[in-house]
């Protein structure tokens, strides 16, 4: 009965059309279907290595992650569980331990464990939950359940919409630039970044999307409403 409810949780994830109440549906089914207290959703671009919130459930509220930012390099477990493609769990001590301290505060974090987000073999995010009770460790087994929710509820989303709501906050704006007409010469100074740099913005772009080259990029971001 579980397993039918949740696939059909998972088609009106397919079904609805606002990226936004698309990733709150997704990070709600980690908590409603199975035993977490809260599940956060990330952004990841492989290739500045940066992670931005999205957004973030419990069972009570849905809330915006928008203003957390940070390199997932520098958080070893998180950076290993994304280059390696597999979930991963941290006790309590592990936690505290390895996680920013301010982020430990600020989301009272115990226990946690770590789901990327695949497409075409390339991770391009990835969600934290948070197990309700902190003290009994998250089971391999409960790791490839989630592992496999998320995989279809994103998968549903790739086979009608790109998942947009996964780019990162840069990604968006070059798309945004390359709209408007400008070259790399002219976004590096605006970003205050290098054209290498730019580049790779738009590449992570590209290979996020599912498409090809930048112009394909531009009109997926114009029709999804991403960019004018």
């Amino acid at each position: 009965m579980l397993e039918e409810t949740l696939m059909k949780h998972v088609k009106k994830i397919s079904q609805q059309k606002d990226m936004a109440n698309k990733s709150q549906m997704i990070v709600k089914g980690c908590v409603d279907f199975f035993s977490f207290q809260r599940a956060s959703l990330f952004s990841y671009s492989c290739l500045t290595g940066m992670g931005e919130g999205i957004c973030a459930c419990t069972s009570e509220d849905t809330f915006s992650l928008h203003n957390v930012r940070e390199n997932i390099h520098d958080i070893y477990p998180i950076h290993q569980a994304v280059i390696h493609n597999k979930p991963l769990y941290l006790t309590i001590q592990h936690a505290k331990s390895s996680i920013p301290a301010k982020y430990v505060k600020r989301f009272s974090i115990s226990s946690l464990a770590i789901i990327p987000i695949i497409v075409n073999d390339l991770a391009i995010g990835l969600v934290l939950v948070d197990p309700i009770h902190t003290n009994e460790p998250v089971t391999k087994n409960d790791l490839m359940k989630l592992s496999h929710y998320l995989k279809l509820a994103v998968s549903s989303t790739f086979d009608s919409a790109p998942p947009t709501y996964l780019l990162s906050k840069r990604e968006v704006e070059v798309l945004q630039y390359l709209a408007n007409g400008m070259g790399l010469k002219q976004m590096a100074p605006k970003m205050s970044v290098s054209e290498f740099t730019v580049r790779d913005h738009i590449s992570s772009a590209i290979r996020k999307l599912g498409v090809n080259h930048r112009t394909e990029a531009v009109a997926v971001a114009i029709r999804h409403k991403m960019i004018i």
